[in-house]
């Protein structure tokens, strides 16, 4: 039976709070930064037996600039593409990520501009968001995505807001949701 001297003991003792200073340092320094990762994953519905599952995916414009628009009037209609990149068809459905947002609130989309039923053409509604969705079918013949466009106003005309002074460069974010037909 092996004895531990007082030497031996110092040592180890030493070397695990060495190890345990440098280990709670990296763990502060790192923790400390305040970093975010942004994590990813597909979800797959696990049918079939090589993974080939159901992947919704979506992608639209990173920024659309509306102009300058006054209370009372609306802006110009702009055409707004978007891509199906996944392997099913889907609605798509736009939302303001902020529901308390006054402003963006009076968005209104549009499929198409007009529609002809029996010959006669007419213009088609508006929808306003979060009330408005449109289909995209699955790419196919080897694309990797299908594209489809929709037409988007921001409409001030009944904005009974006060609007005491201009605001520029006001902004909102708008989440697309995307789910299988």
């Amino acid at each position: 039976m092996k004895h531990i001297t007082e030497d031996m003991f110092c040592k180890v003792l030493g070397i695990f709070l060495f190890l345990s200073a440098v280990v709670g340092l990296f763990y502060f320094v790192s923790a400390s930064g305040g970093d975010t990762m942004i994590v990813e994953v597909n979800v797959l519905n696990g049918t079939g037996s090589s993974g080939n599952g159901t992947i919704i995916r979506v992608e639209v414009p990173d920024y659309l600039f509306f102009g300058n628009v006054s209370k009372g009037s609306k802006s110009d209609e702009l055409t707004v593409y978007v891509n199906n990149t996944g392997n099913v068809d889907i609605t798509v459905t736009p939302h303001l990520t902020n529901a308390s947002e006054e402003i963006f609130s009076y968005l209104y989309f549009r499929k198409t501009k007009t529609k002809t039923i029996n010959g006669t053409t007419y213009d088609v509604n508006f929808t306003r968001i979060g009330e408005f969705g449109f289909n995209i079918t699955k790419p196919s013949g080897g694309n990797t995505f299908n594209e489809a466009y929709f037409y988007v106003t921001l409409n001030l005309i009944n904005y009974n807001k006060t609007v005491n002074s201009n605001i520029m460069g006001h902004r909102a974010n708008v989440r697309f949701i995307a789910v299988q037909r």
